[in-house]
């Protein structure tokens, strides 16, 4: 029986960075039970969500404000 090749198997669970924020900047996400929680490097509680892509979306957005100010 031959075996089967895992070389172009495709899993689904790569995790793609990209985000353009500086990586000292980024927001950090929190998964707990069913809620993502996002919060900035200051600790400072940004987003909290039942959608990943959306909290991380509104903290990033929430970041380069934040960075344009400065």
């Amino acid at each position: 029986m031959p075996r089967a090749s895992r070389e172009g198997k495709n899993t689904g669970d790569t995790q793609l960075d990209e985000s353009d924020l500086p990586r000292s900047e980024r927001p950090t996400i929190i998964e707990r039970g069913k809620k993502f929680a996002a919060y900035d490097k200051n600790g400072k509680l940004l987003i909290l969500g039942y959608e990943k892509r959306i909290v991380q979306e509104y903290a990033d957005a929430q970041t380069k404000v934040r960075l344009k100010r400065q």
